[in-house]
């Protein structure tokens, strides 16, 4: 079972009384908090006793918690796919050009508008039948570029064993604020969550030890930076991610004193020559592989997405 995160999102919390047992979800919802409530149990974002409710029908019972979870100020995300998204697809695998501002997966307030959703809808469509989606690895909401999923269970172990033992070749375009002092740079830190929840990276010396207030520990991080090119206040820089922490491309960067164009949460500005940003500037560009089934090498790239920070800089 899925459980809920906790989070500063928009949520309602109600104690579900006596009166209400045998209501259907989607009838107290409205009554609570009317289109909002509604639309939170249709996309699932209701979540009761900590689990998410799928079934917009489902009823409840009485003495139980229901947590009605809604988007934040951007509402809801449109995601439709079509052919133009697919970069490469076979019986086995599928690999997408992902656009900014989706999420991948599911998010406390939404399953529908994710693009896993909007994948097996798209295929359904087409083929009649959605295979069995498994994602190999993910990208933030902001990030762009290749992601690759597996459309068939025999190609989801090799899969995730050819990440796991670094045999998966990525390549992360970033556009950052500030000038490298050199041309090419390795970085090995610790990873994990702060005592807050959220990521951050830790000292070489402390990866195994014991996160703060949770039951993880210190994971490595590894990631090698080239720089492709200086401007007056910026750089574009080629990441070479060893291993896939989340956030890592972006704490690494903030950590050289470097960070995304764009993003915010970890220090980088928000507009570029006076024009405003609408998330970081990461782009998944390449990936290569051995293919987990016949064993020939796929080696795929993304051309940059038409965004400010890139257009101006699209070299």
């Amino acid at each position: 079972m899925e459980s809920a995160v906790s989070s500063s999102f928009p949520h309602l919390t109600y104690l579900v009384p006596a009166q209400h047992n045998g209501v259907p979800l989607v009838e107290l919802a409205y009554n609570l908090a009317g289109e909002r409530g509604r639309l939170a149990a249709e996309r699932g974002g209701a979540w009761l006793d900590n689990r998410r409710l799928t079934d917009p029908q489902h009823i409840l019972n009485a003495h139980t918690t229901l947590v009605l979870r809604f988007p934040p100020e951007q509402g809801y995300d449109h995601v439709e796919l079509n052919a133009n998204h697919l970069a490469f697809e076979d019986e086995w695998l599928l690999v997408l050009h992902k656009p900014a501002g989706w999420y991948v997966n599911a998010v406390p307030w939404d399953t529908y508008g994710t693009i896993v959703a909007a994948l097996h809808r798209f295929l359904s469509v087409r083929d009649g039948v959605a295979p069995p989606l498994h994602l190999a690895h993910r990208l933030d909401r902001d990030t762009t570029g290749l992601l690759l999923l597996s459309k068939h269970p025999a190609a989801n172990g090799p899969l995730q064993a050819a990440f796991s033992q670094q045999q998966v070749y990525k390549r992360y375009r970033c556009h950052c604020a500030g000038l490298p002092p050199w041309q090419a740079y390795e970085l090995r830190t610790g990873h994990g969550r702060s005592a807050h929840g959220r990521w951050r990276i830790y000292p070489l010396e402390e990866v195994g030890h014991q996160l703060p207030q949770c039951g993880g520990r210190v994971r490595l991080a590894h990631t090698s930076f080239s720089v492709k090119a200086q401007f007056t206040q910026s750089a574009l820089v080629c990441a070479y991610p060893h291993t896939g922490r989340t956030h890592q491309i972006r704490l690494h960067m903030a950590s050289l004193g470097l960070p995304l164009l764009g993003d915010t949460r970890y220090g980088g500005p928000d507009h570029y020559q006076g024009q405003p940003l609408s998330g970081h500037l990461l782009h998944a560009a390449e990936l290569s592989l051995k293919h987990p089934i016949t064993g020939a090498t796929l080696t795929l790239t993304s051309p940059l997405p038409p965004r400010v920070g890139w257009l101006q800089r699209n070299t």
